[in-house]
């Protein structure tokens, strides 16, 4: 197995099926992130691999990446030669179901809800806070701070489409 194999989930294990089952949603600030998240808390499916734990521990990891820097000797030709087209693509299509650029930010099996909803919420305003230099993302390479925020506010959007309110239970917005 080469090295770029071993860190991308391979499309057959993942679940797309569901993916089709995902809601619409999109975020136009990272303000609007948290209020959603806590929305879903008490009462939420998935349809997705992953729980809402793991989604938040994976977008905590995500955002933190941005300031802390990601592993990025996967991807290289592409970062090199193609970057903002890759963006331009990921906006377009979406992020394919089971793609991840950087395995250090898959999150484990088992996490504690109410942990990494907590973790959400501090890399969230860690970011929002940070005046410094944002580092390259794996793929896209060099961003400016607004096209990080866009960013992550796709990403957030991306996996948080995978859970979805209960119906059945009275949820505060």
């Amino acid at each position: 197995m080469s090295a770029q194999e071993s860190i991308e989930v391979k499309i057959e294990d993942v679940n797309s099926t569901n993916h089709r089952k995902r809601r619409p949603l999109a975020f136009v600030t990272l303000s609007e992130i948290m209020p959603e998240v806590r929305r879903l808390q008490p009462a939420h499916r998935t349809v997705g691999n992953w729980n809402l734990g793991q989604i938040c521990t994976h977008l905590a990891a995500s955002v933190n990446g941005s300031i802390d820097g990601f592993d990025l000797t996967h991807h290289r030709l592409k970062r090199w030669l193609i970057p903002r087209l890759m963006l331009f693509v990921t906006y377009r299509y979406g992020i394919p179901a089971g793609y991840t650029v950087d395995a250090n930010i898959t999150p484990p099996n088992h996490v504690d809800l109410s942990t990494a909803i907590g973790e959400l919420a501090d890399a969230i305003e860690r970011y929002a806070h940070h005046t410094g230099l944002l580092q390259a993302h794996p793929l896209f390479g060099r961003l400016d701070r607004e096209q990080w925020d866009r960013l992550q506010c796709f990403h957030c959007a991306h996996h948080l489409s995978f859970v979805i309110a209960d119906k059945d239970v009275e949820v505060e917005a």
